[in-house]
């Protein structure tokens, strides 16, 4: 318009009347900078005006950003703009975020306002998320309490959508005890149980990315018949029956080679392929291994890749950059400083800069681009507190921060929501239940709530904005757990997802994109639990 000899071109000022300056202002200097400066409410602003003006990567960076800050009253605030083009991946976002937090959307004071239609959908739903049914009730009754004019006809089809007939005889008297609004017709609620269908349909959630588990040890107290396992599962879906009783549809991939393998690390470099090295397939120092497998969705079988410099077992491997690192560990009984890259385009593993000190049974994770370390046991055995930052570039990679606020090993970490979490594991007395968070701007640790049971070598992912705790067994008993525990974070606290397809410690488990082993299953294996918290 400017340049192309249009009448624009010749005058002193240039009217646009279908753009504010404010929207104007933003677009011209984020097409300068690559950058968006506001907060939640401005960053809405920005991806609206992004859509209108058709810039896509401004729109792409709003949308990452704003799905990091969801909270319950920002994805009520999103149901207006559900149904505009451009921000469909938001909207997704904020609608699954809505099935996984639904008691804290309840106490959220704008929750009265969701139009009717739109809370039955979401009480309808399969995928609705929550540790009993009668937190869907709760819901119901919350949002009729707050809206006195709603007819009896819209009550009762908001009333049906909760499974009725999934619920205990506990939570039955519970809902008999809350009752409806005093508005309602007294008898609606018993209308409404009784017309219910028993059992009611289960909440089936499939995941959209794979959660998979790689081996494993069985801890049978006969040393000369025990065999790390070779299986490798992936969870096709959670479900929630009666009451408390949460099951798992587990599907098999290719078996690892025999004879299996445990204390092994296990990645993926690109989320659609598994690559797993190291660990022992015995249980004496002498059993160290140093193999790499790797499988993808295009072969049968496992394949072997160049194996680790070193053996080592008790050790993380994670990808950062396009490499996987593996990171100390323990090789016949002696604590590791070292560390080693695997260029899978080279398929070659070459030595990277080691850690400050050796340490085994720790755990490591990437958060933000940056490679954390945490805990494990020292040369001497004792446990360790220390979180230390990694930079393989550095000629002194290790920088140590604030330490965690207890020493632990055998535990997991995973990077969610821009923190560090830290849960288990193995401390100076026994078992740990405890459960920390790290925040990286303040470099600083909070504890949250426990754990429910001992996990113990247990394996650790984040999935659909939880963190899941796999397995492991208890110090103190030397029981094997097999069940799966969820934190998630909007909700501050745990919840029992099932259970894993056979009992198993000192495994590591990976997330997959889901077309990976969509078509390689060899058939679901049900396996139910009904947790004691």
């Amino acid at each position: 318009m400017l340049l192309s000899g249009m009448k624009e071109s010749q005058g002193t000022e240039v009217s646009l009347r279908s753009i504010s300056a404010q929207d104007l202002r933003l677009l011209v200097s984020f097409a300068y900078s690559g950058v968006v400066q506001a907060r939640w409410p401005g960053l809405l602003r920005a991806a609206q005006a992004a859509v209108q003006y058709q810039s896509s990567s401004c729109l792409a960076l709003c949308q990452r950003a704003l799905v990091q800050g969801l909270s319950p009253a920002r994805c009520l605030a999103l149901f207006p703009m559900a149904e505009a083009p451009g921000l469909e991946r938001l909207w997704s976002k904020a609608h699954h975020y809505l099935l996984t937090h639904l008691p804290a959307v309840v106490l959220c004071p704008t929750f009265p306002s969701l139009p009717v239609a739109c809370l039955a959908e979401l009480l309808d739903s399969d995928e609705l998320h929550v540790q009993e049914e009668f937190e869907a009730f709760v819901a119901a009754r919350c949002w009729l309490a707050a809206n006195p004019e709603t007819q009896e006809s819209e009550a009762k089809a908001l009333l049906q959508c909760v499974r009725f007939g999934r619920m205990s005889t506990r939570e039955l008297r519970r809902v008999r005890a809350a009752g409806l609004p005093p508005f309602l017709p007294l008898d609606l609620l018993h209308q409404v149980m009784v017309e219910a269908e028993v059992p009611g349909q289960e909440r089936r959630r499939e995941p959209d990315r794979a959660l998979v588990v790689i081996g494993g040890d069985g801890l049978r107290p006969d040393m000369a018949i025990r065999q790390p396992s070779r299986g490798v599962w992936w969870a096709q879906a959670f479900c929630c029956g009666m009451g408390l009783v949460r099951t798992v549809e587990w599907g098999q991939l290719p078996t690892l080679p025999a004879p299996g393998r445990f204390r092994h690390g296990a990645s993926s470099l690109s989320g659609s392929e598994l690559y797993v090295c190291g660990g022992q397939d015995f249980y004496s120092h002498s059993s160290t291994l140093a193999s790499t497998l790797r499988w993808d969705p295009s072969q049968e079988d496992w394949e072997e890749k160049a194996p680790l410099c070193q053996a080592r077992s008790l050790f993380p491997l994670v990808a950062l950059d396009g490499q996987l690192y593996a990171l100390g560990g323990q090789d016949n009984g002696i604590a590791l400083n070292s560390v080693e890259t695997y260029n899978p385009k080279l398929n070659i593993w070459r030595p990277a800069p080691a850690l400050p000190a050796a340490c085994f049974a720790h755990a490591a994770a990437v958060l933000e681009g940056r490679l954390y370390v945490s805990g494990g046991c020292g040369e001497t055995g004792r446990f360790l507190a220390s979180l230390l930052h990694y930079e393989p570039k550095l000629e002194n990679p290790g920088t140590f921060l604030s330490p965690m606020g207890v020493p632990r090993a055998g535990h997991v970490m995973a990077a969610l929501g821009g923190r560090l979490y830290v849960a288990g594991g193995l401390g100076e007395t026994g078992d740990l239940l405890s459960f920390e968070t790290y925040e990286p701007r303040t470099d600083s640790w909070t504890h949250l709530a426990p754990l429910p049971s001992p996990h113990v070598g247990a394996a650790g992912a984040v999935l659909q904005g939880e963190l899941l705790v796999l397995g492991g067994y208890s110090h103190h008993t030397y029981a094997l757990s097999h069940l799966i525990h969820a934190y998630c974070p909007g909700l501050g606290r745990w919840l029992c997802l099932g259970a894993l397809p056979r009992p198993r410690a000192e495994m590591p488990a990976c997330i997959l994109t889901l077309p990976t082993v969509q078509h390689v299953a060899l058939g679901p294996v049900l396996h139910q639990t009904k947790p004691a918290g």
